[in-house]
């Protein structure tokens, strides 16, 4: 029996957790909103994120970003009528064959840095976000015809995403 009984896996999500709460003290102290731009912040936020999820899941998170970038192009390409179906089903869709993948093709006979959990979170957001953009339209054309028109663009900050 070990000292500490800690798996590999365990100890690299609380060292990821560790450094998010350093990196988030540097990150106010050192890219406050009043000393640097929005995209300096949103740069240096997603490469941050990035690397704890390349960290903490390895290769895995990759379907981290295929699954956000697939659904962000539908939402870019599809009229706002139909965005919010057509992400429902592409990120479900996307998320099971992830799942059925792990599952039954990579069965190790253990537990396994299982990426599905937090791309199920993933897939919520992703969703919700198609959902509340196909909601507000109608709100947006009653309020002001201009903004509607905007809002057709579907131009979306990276403050909305995040």
């Amino acid at each position: 029996m070990s000292l500490f009984p800690l798996r590999c896996l365990q100890v690299n999500f609380v060292v990821c957790q560790l450094c998010a709460l350093i990196s988030a003290f540097w990150f106010r102290l050192f890219l406050h909103p009043s000393k640097s731009s929005p995209f300096i912040r949103h740069v240096v936020a997603t490469v941050l994120g990035l690397y704890f999820a390349m960290f903490c899941f390895g290769w895995y998170s990759l379907h981290f970003l295929f699954q956000s970038g697939l659904t962000y192009g539908i939402m870019i390409v599809t009229g706002v009528e139909h965005m919010h179906k057509y992400c429902l089903v592409v990120a479900l869709s996307y998320l099971s064959l992830c799942q059925i993948t792990r599952v039954y093709v990579f069965d190790y006979g253990m537990y396994s840095a299982d990426f599905t959990g937090p791309m199920m979170v993933i897939t919520q957001k992703i969703t919700s976000l198609a959902f509340e953009i196909h909601d507000g339209r109608p709100e947006l054309e009653r309020v002001d015809g201009r903004r509607a028109e905007l809002w057709n663009t579907l131009h979306l900050d990276l403050d909305v995403c995040v």
